[in-house]
């Protein structure tokens, strides 16, 4: 005796099925959308910038452990960093820009202040195994305080000579050599190879690493920017009104001392 068949069952199966699917879909396909380019597939960089952030008054200490990770300074390597971001060897202001494309916002939120909007503890997902394997990336820590509801934010860029006011919504969305008008110096042409051997010999800005290189001859403020690969200075302002332009000089006066060359973290 043969079994009946019930179409309008399998018609309901079918579109709760399909449904699902659909679902699925939509859940990855948003994931995937919502999370920027050069976060879902990072490509390797690595630059330097000297940032301060003022909350209120209350200058942020990068120095400080819970900002600091371990580095091994006598390592140095050309493969992509688990991490967008990092500050190491107790040095304050100095961040080291792991990924390429990383805007000023990625780097605040990274640190526990989200100006971007969406989830607080995560920079969106990583799909370098693909759309169906992402992990998440996350934040380091929530260590950025928020300021008052009553701040703004004021962004401003130089050195001890001269500074300027920039847009804060550039700072936050745009790739941070775009905001500086300063390209790094690894050509995305190099191979790997190549760039272990040419990028920054070792020596002690990365902490009291020494070598060969730590008595070398006294370098230019131009030499020490170019051998660091730094594209700029950076300090924010968070607070209720504008900053004196004697609060900015005060800033711009005090940045870290830039030593005779990095290697690798």
């Amino acid at each position: 005796m043969g079994v009946k068949i019930n179409r309008k069952s399998i018609i309901v199966v079918g579109s709760l099925m399909a449904i699902i699917v659909l679902g699925v879909v939509g859940v990855f396909g948003y994931s995937y959308a919502s999370t920027p380019a050069n976060i879902r597939t990072p490509e390797f960089e690595h630059y330097h910038l000297r940032t301060q952030v003022v909350i209120d008054g209350e200058s942020v200490d990068f120095s400080k452990n819970e900002f600091q990770r371990e580095y091994d300074g006598n390592t140095c390597s050309a493969e992509i960093s688990e991490e967008p971001f990092d500050f190491h060897d107790g040095v304050d202001q100095f961040v080291h820009v792991h990924w390429d494309s990383m805007t000023g916002g990625q780097l605040l939120k990274y640190y526990g202040l989200n100006v971007l909007g969406g989830v607080d503890n995560s920079l969106g997902n990583n799909y370098t195994n693909g759309i169906l394997s992402p992990s998440s990336v996350g934040i380091y820590g929530d260590f950025i305080p928020d300021p008052s509801e009553a701040s703004s934010y004021y962004v401003y860029v130089g050195d001890e000579n001269s500074y300027q006011q920039k847009s804060w919504d550039d700072f936050i969305n745009q790739d941070l050599e775009e905001f500086f008008g300063q390209k790094s110096n690894l050509s995305r042409d190099e191979q790997a190879s190549l760039i272990e051997k040419v990028f920054f010999p070792k020596a002690y800005a990365h902490g009291e690493v020494e070598d060969e290189h730590s008595e070398s001859s006294e370098k230019s403020e131009e030499e020490l920017k170019r051998i660091n690969n730094l594209i700029g200075n950076v300090v924010i302002f968070a607070q209720e009104i504008e900053p004196t332009s004697e609060q900015v000089t005060e800033r711009f006066s005090n940045l870290v001392p830039l030593h005779d060359s990095t290697c690798g973290g």
